[in-house]
């Protein structure tokens, strides 16, 4: 348990690691803050402090400028190139920690630079989730509880079992409106 303990601990992004990626890939795309800012359309001053560390960016914000500087979302934030077929629940590893409590956690359901990526969602009671759209094409199941699901200016309501497909950049947004937690598993390619 100890070696899955320490892997874990070496594998965590921090704010600190995502911003210095982020700035090390902007900067081979040579491209300044302004030009970042611009096609993400997030304010300078907010990339500035993504960047040194200073802020945890939300997953809609994260994914735009996945979007903006051309970069897989995995890629960026999980800082393991290990591949390891199999991830036991207990061993899942967060997306990025959350500073605030948004009621959204994500976990990876792969590890290490593959074709396809998963990814676990859990919304609390209530809990939403926004996105502009991202490059990634994405099938998601719901696992357990309710889902009312926006993809364009469509609304669906998902239960334990039903699956969903979202193109790449459409705009989508995914609401818990379940008495319980709500679990998805995602799949981007």
């Amino acid at each position: 348990m100890d070696i899955i303990k320490n892997v874990q601990e070496d594998i965590v992004m921090t704010d600190k690691l995502l911003g210095e990626r982020i700035k090390i890939i902007r900067k081979q795309r040579a491209m300044t803050l302004q030009d970042l800012a611009d096609r993400s359309g997030l304010s300078v001053a907010f990339i500035s402090k993504v960047e040194r560390g200073l802020t945890s960016p939300a997953f809609s914000a994260l994914l735009e400028i996945c979007k903006a500087i051309e970069v897989d979302l995995v890629e960026l934030v999980q800082a393991t190139t290990d591949r390891q077929p199999v991830i036991k629940k207990n061993e899942r590893i967060p997306m990025f920690p959350m500073k605030k409590d948004d009621g959204v956690r994500h976990e990876f359901g792969t590890q290490g630079f593959r074709k396809m990526k998963g990814l676990w969602m859990t919304l609390q009671h209530g809990a939403a989730e926004i996105s502009r759209g991202h490059p990634e094409e994405e099938l998601g199941t719901v696992i357990k509880g309710r889902l009312k699901v926006t993809i364009g200016k469509e609304s669906y309501i998902l239960e334990e079992g039903d699956t969903l497909y979202i193109d790449a950049h459409v705009q989508h947004s995914l609401k818990n409106i379940g008495n319980c937690e709500c679990l998805c598993f995602f799949v981007f390619n």
